[in-house]
């Protein structure tokens, strides 16, 4: 069995890097998630991750890939057996993925006489070893044997070589006592990585809170939330998920004795383990700094440890006793949210995939005509048989979906006219909801599972039938919401409601909040929204009112609307559209969501403060109209672009910027490249900015940065843009300033500390764009060409193409804020981008976090020390230097108070010892920083650490020099960015720092 493994460093370091980005900009991934089923449960959306990674990421190339593909046991056998759950089509070869998420915990301590293995570590609820889990993976990657999975690979992916890999990831937890003294795996087996995420394990929470931190705060959580390191921020703190089903919303902390009450109360009643978080104030949140299982007092892992694979299961009488229980604690209630119930028998492995076979489900055609009947019979039978006992449900379904493409192809509009009769007359028999599938068949073809060339009758709808069902979801006979997007599948808009019908539709729907949904998304669809404007204001002050009632039909209390959508959890869609038809709603609903403790989606609508209202037509539907059939954006002739290459020129962007404006801000730098042939230089700087591109309403300044990198006037030009006079504006903009900051960190150097304003588009546009091209697609209704995007920047001289490009990718942004903010018409383009620094303050933001942290961060502390010329390229240092590595730790005092400490030692000789660490800054003890820390606080990524940087400005920070190098003439150390050294005396170290000489390496 082989590991699914990157290639090699670069391609490691390129993985880093567009996670980075996901963390800055997760909107593609997101639509990703949310286009997907059973995401709710942790495995689905742990392998939803793993696909996403494997499809998206940068290294892995993938042109095409199949997922959850049935097997069957083999032969004539219909059983299903299990599945090809990914496999990716890659250059030469088809990787074959399986993966899985898994927690278990070292038991080796219950059977003393045991030696360590893989059947001594358990799962935390019983239901397996890693013995087993490891043979299962070794039955599951076997499938790729079978001739008949082969046969079905060469089919859909041609002749290709087959490599089969299995994933396993997860945690190991401890002993509470063995994980306090190292944290780490201590002599685990071969099959474990001795770098696996590690946790702790306790029967006894009284014992585990106290060994807690003093001043921790401490959380339960809920399976989704398992996966990554947990963070927390408000008052009370809270932990934030994604707008992801499962994941909306928010997990609350609280003290360890209010927690240990909870979970001794949650044990009487249940018996069910329990995932804890401790988390530990860092900056202006709280960061995790353990986790942990407390399991039940009955719990036992002997039945597992029998030096074998052996898998567990619950029994029928297990599931009876929790059926019949009547919410036994305020946890065990959502028992899929936060735990499982203990396995209590014995289960047998699954049969052997090398002869399996694969089920293709063909679409069967219907004998007779598609006729109202079968729609009707197929969803009546459908509400008497539950889906997964009846296996013929998705063959009727798929039949159904064949027979009306067979006459959509006939009858243009016909498929829309018996989906409507069929819901009408489902309606007349009182089934309201029952109906959904027939018209998320023509809503969401692709669900069905085919492949795109299965899909290819596109569907019309006439007038009649689309206000059929309309009339029919205002009358709630079906799903008004759904209904809707019927509507918006075909770009149909609705008739206007009249100012006269709009109290009628509130009270109808007012008391069911799903209904209310629904009659916002009519409103929108219609054009109609801004009637809620019109007719109702808030009334402050008057006395609180049932909101499920009405007093008239005249009037409309907007307050009691947005109290019934505002409930937690507030759905994000609908208050956004709401929001962006009506800015003037957006604080109202803001307060009222921070008042319901549902802050990240307050945030997001305070940003539509000051948005537009999109029109309706197709390009509202991203990817509806693709950019190939949209206008081209061009230059308007009155913009002037200057190419900004010496002195002279430089000297005019400078007289510019020194006037202030909006300023639409890009860089340009050369594509990174997928070497295969060779390995890129790890110390060499990510491929620096070539061009910075400066915009203004009537010139835009291309600056040729390497050129002008040592002009005197290019540090001053960079002072005036950070200036109050200048309001910056980018799309994905501290992408770009980051890229610049770690490209010249001293021409930055004043930002990391400065609080400019600027605006990121990308905050302000929809969430299903990703990018500035389908932005201009979607607000001005033109393509913006990309195609000069990945070419050679760094080569001389610039084409014409790359300039104009260059001129234009900075231009559109102030037309596109102008557009957000006036809503002109599309032709009206420069005007659009005259757009004054006061107008734009109502959608600025000061500051930007990522230029406080790294190489920018270490050169303005050296410009604060007076010693700027202390940093130098990886590439550029010098042979005859001592290269040391700085090791961030943590230190604590007798009080328990925590601090940072940086030690700078030999790198390579030797490791730091945390006792002689503690020892010379009086400390009572030490530990490693984490990873999180460093980001957090200390601003600084592992490998990249030095000892000047924000760390020096925490009063209780401290710097130790291993007294070995106190003999060294100069000392080269990390800089904050990989590719970057600081070059430093110990003098000057001692000079420039909190700095304390000792002998701090671990004695052999």
């Amino acid at each position: 069995m082989q590991l699914l493994d990157l290639p090699d460093e670069d391609a490691r370091k390129a993985t880093k890097e567009w996670l980075a980005s996901l963390d800055k900009n997760p909107t593609e991934l997101l639509a990703n998630l949310h286009a997907q089923s059973g995401v709710r449960r942790l495995g689905f959306y742990a392998a939803a991750l793993t696909q996403f990674w494997l499809e998206h990421g940068p290294v892995w190339d993938t042109k095409r890939s199949l997922s959850a593909v049935q097997l069957s046991a083999g032969g004539r056998s219909r059983q299903t057996a299990g599945q090809l759950k990914l496999v990716c089509l890659r250059p030469g070869e088809a990787l074959h993925v399986e993966s899985s998420v898994k927690f278990f915990a070292d038991a080796s301590s219950e059977v003393p006489q045991m030696p360590a293995c893989t059947s001594s570590y358990v799962g935390p609820f019983l239901h397996e070893n890693l013995a087993w889990r490891l043979a299962e993976a070794r039955r599951k990657v076997t499938c790729t044997e079978s001739a008949s999975v082969q046969e079905f690979l060469r089919k859909e992916l041609g002749e290709v070589q087959i490599r089969s890999v299995y994933l396993l990831k997860g945690f190991i937890f401890q002993p509470l006592d063995d994980f306090l003294t190292s944290r780490r795996l201590c002599n685990p087996p071969a099959e474990l990585n001795p770098e696996c995420s590690t946790g702790w394990y306790a029967t006894n929470i009284k014992e585990a809170v106290a060994k807690m931190v003093p001043g921790a705060r401490m959380a339960v959580l809920p399976k989704l939330f398992w996966l990554s390191p947990v963070v927390a921020s408000g008052e009370p703190p809270q932990i934030w998920g994604e707008e992801l089903p499962g994941q909306q919303e928010a997990v609350a902390t609280d003290w360890p004795q209010k927690i240990q009450e909870d979970v001794e109360e949650h044990f009487t009643r249940v018996h069910t383990a329990l995932l804890l978080c401790e988390l530990v104030p860092v900056g202006n949140g709280w960061m995790e700094n353990s986790r942990g299982f407390i399991l039940p007092p009955v719990w036992d892992p002997r039945s597992l440890m029998t030096g074998k694979p052996q898998g567990m299961k619950s029994s029928a009488e297990a599931d009876a006793s929790l059926a019949n229980s009547q919410e036994p604690s305020k946890w065990s209630n959502q028992r899929r949210r936060y735990s499982e119930r203990l396995a209590d028998t014995a289960r047998k492995q699954g049969p052997s995939l090398a002869d399996a076979g694969v089920h293709v489900a063909v679409p069967q055609r219907l004998e007779e005509e598609l006729t109202v009947d079968h729609l009707v019979n197929y969803v009546l039978a459908s509400t008497r048989t539950k889906k997964g006992t009846d296996p013929q449900r998705i063959q009727r379904k798929r039949s159904l979906h064949t027979a009306m493409c067979d006459r959509e192809a006939l009858e243009k509009g016909k498929a829309s006219c018996l989906v409507a009769e069929s819901l009408q007359r489902l309606a007349e028999e009182k089934y309201r909801t029952d109906g959904h599938f027939i018209l998320e068949l023509m809503v969401k073809p692709s669900e069905v599972g085919y492949a795109p060339a299965d899909c290819s009758v596109t569907f019309e709808a006439d007038g009649a039938s689309v206000r059929k069902i309309l009339d029919l979801g205002l009358a709630g006979d079906i799903c008004l919401r759904l209904a809707v997007k019927f509507a918006l599948r075909f770009c149909f808009p609705a008739d206007p409601v009249s100012l006269k019908d709009l109290p009628p539709l509130i009270k109808d729907h007012l008391a069911d909040r799903a209904r209310l949904a629904g009659l916002v998304e009519y409103l929108a669809l219609c054009n109609s929204l801004t009637l809620l404007k019109a007719q109702a204001e808030p009334r402050e002050g008057d006395a609180p009112r049932d909101v499920d009632t009405m007093d008239t039909v005249d009037t409309v209390d907007l307050n009691r609307i947005l109290q019934k959508l505002t409930l937690p959890p507030a759905d994000a869609a609908v208050l956004e559209l709401l929001c962006q038809h009506c800015t003037d709603f957006c604080e109202p609903v803001s307060s009222m969501l921070l008042a319901s403790g549902q802050l990240k989606l307050a945030k997001k609508i305070e940003r539509l403060k000051h948005g537009w209202k999109p029109a309706l037509s197709p390009l509202d539907s991203p990817g509806a109209t693709p950019s190939t059939f949209l206008t081209p954006l061009t230059l308007p002739p009155e913009v002037e672009v200057v190419l900004v290459s010496d002195a002279a020129t430089l000297e005019s962007a400078c007289r510019r910027a020194k006037q202030g404006g909006v300023v639409g801000l890009d860089a340009e730098w050369k594509p990174e490249e997928r070497r295969r042939d060779g390995r890129q230089d790890r110390q060499d700087v990510v491929n620096p900015v070539q061009l910075l591109q400066l915009a203004w309403t009537d010139v835009v300044y291309l600056l040729d940065i390497p050129l002008l990198r040592m002009e005197p006037k290019l540090l001053e030009l960079c002072d005036e843009l950070c200036g109050d006079r200048c309001v910056l504006v980018g799309f994905g903009l501290e992408g770009d300033l980051r890229r610049l900051a770690d490209s010249y960190p001293q021409l930055l150097s004043a930002w990391s500390s400065a609080s400019f304003y600027h605006i990121d588009m990308s905050d302000l546009s929809p969430r299903e764009v990703t990018s500035l091209d389908g932005f201009c697609a979607f607000c001005l209704g033109q393509a913006l060409d990309k195609t000069q995007q990945c070419s050679r920047w760094d080569l001389r001289p610039f084409s014409d193409q790359q300039l104009n490009y260059a001129a234009l990718d900075a231009w559109i942004l102030l037309a596109l804020l102008g557009h957000i903010s006036k809503g002109a018409p599309f032709e009206q383009l420069h005007q659009l981008a005259a757009f004054s620094v006061t107008d734009a303050l109502k959608f600025a933001r000061r500051g930007c976090a990522g230029l406080d942290r790294g190489v920018c961060a270490v050169a303005a502390m050296l410009k604060l020390l007076g010693a700027e010329s202390a940093l130098c390229r990886s590439s550029d240092c010098p042979g005859d230097v001592a290269v040391c590595k700085t090791v961030a730790c943590t230190v604590f005092s007798a009080s328990g108070e925590p601090s940072f400490c940086m030690v700078v030692m030999a790198d390579g000789d030797g490791t730091v010892s945390l006792e002689r660490l503690a020892a010379a800054v009086n400390c009572t003890s030490a530990r490693l920083t984490s990873s999180e820390e460093l980001r957090e606080e200390i601003r600084q990524p592992r490998g990249s650490v030095g000892p000047v940087g924000p760390v020096l400005k925490s009063a209780s920070a401290r710097i130790v020099l291993d007294d070995s190098l106190m003999g060294s003439k100069v000392l080269s150390c990390g800089a904050g960015t990989s590719g970057w050294q600081l070059l430093v005396t110990p003098n000057q170290l001692q000079e420039w720092t909190p700095c304390i000489v000792s002998a701090i390496k671990e004695i052999d």
